[in-house]
């Protein structure tokens, strides 16, 4: 997303931030800026393109749903009576204060089986506060996306059959409230945060109704990309599912969810490359990128699962 300079500055006015140093932090499309000041100011920006309002507040019911409940979160600031904030038709913002804490360092020392554990008693919390949720706004459906209504003929064809089969596979799982609810959709490493043995978890945008499983998948499978090597990995993945398992158990049954966990890593890996490949402007991206993309082509097509082992 490109953001002009005067979208900025009325965002500061707005904020009553004038003269403030404002700069981009990240985010997929480049919308997320931070406002230095005493109280740090985290801005989402958003287009009405890709979000609509009514999308944005059931976010933000469900986040301070999930605090009222013990769960650290991020939970947006009003200004003037309103969590939404317009700047232009078709741009409005949502500010939050900064959270305190950091990344995790996955070649540090924190980068352990307890934080695994932590992470995943997080989720499996999470989880069981969706069974007995209710809400004005609701979270979108996993097919609601509009990856699932997109043409697949401009990809590889076993990339498309093997997406086609994976459809039908997850339509014909039970969505049962003991395995089907809201998720985070990316709980991965990047999206939360560490504080003296605390985690707070981010960015909920992506948080829908969909299997459980698949949550815990995500997981598992973005920790287990930090290793390159595929021996190595399969180890590291192991490790890393039992203590995770071992927490997540801690906040919600595993019952009936496991048996499915295999099969949504390798789902996640071929949505990755196709979300990928469909929502990224490759004009953009560097060799390096490129050359990823086209390793995750070879091993869709060419390795019967993403990791060589089963995990359940």
């Amino acid at each position: 997303m490109k953001v002009d300079k005067s979208v900025i500055n009325q965002i500061l006015d707005l904020l009553d931030y004038q003269g403030t140093d404002i700069h981009l932090l990240g985010g997929y499309s480049n919308n997320v800026y931070e406002i230095s000041s005493e109280v740090p100011i985290v801005v989402k920006i958003f287009s009405k393109e890709f979000n609509t309002e009514e999308e944005i507040l059931s976010e933000i019911e469900w986040t301070q749903f999930l605090k009222e409940n013990g769960i650290k979160v991020t939970i947006p600031i009003t200004n003037r009576g309103s969590y939404i904030n317009n700047l232009t038709d078709n741009l409005f913002f949502v500010a939050y204060e900064k959270v305190k804490g950091t990344h995790i360092d996955i070649n540090g020392e924190d980068w352990n089986e307890k934080l695994f554990k932590q992470w995943g008693k997080g989720m499996g919390t999470m989880h069981s506060l969706s069974k007995i949720y209710k809400s004005k706004y609701k979270r979108p459906e996993w097919n609601e996306h509009k990856i699932y209504q997109m043409n697949m003929n401009s990809f590889d064809c076993k990339i498309k059959e093997k997406w086609e089969q994976c459809l039908e596979d997850i339509k014909s799982m039970s969505n049962s409230k003991e395995l089907y609810g809201i998720i985070h959709g990316d709980l991965n490493h990047h999206n939360f945060l560490c504080d003296e043995g605390e985690i707070t978890y981010i960015d909920f945008g992506d948080s829908e109704f969909n299997w459980f499983a698949y949550d815990i998948a995500i997981a598992i499978y973005h920790a287990s990309q930090t290793i390159k090597d595929r021996a190595q990995r399969d180890q590291f993945a192991s490790i890393f599912f039992n203590s995770f398992i071992e927490g997540y158990s801690m906040g919600n049954s595993v019952n009936g969810i496991l048996k499915h966990v295999d099969f949504f890593i390798n789902f996640r890996h071929l949505y990755s490359f196709v979300y990928h490949n469909q929502f990224l402007q490759k004009e953009q991206l560097n060799r390096q990128q490129l050359m990823y993309l086209e390793e995750m082509e070879r091993t869709i097509i060419n390795q019967k699962t993403y990791l060589g082992i089963s995990l359940v």
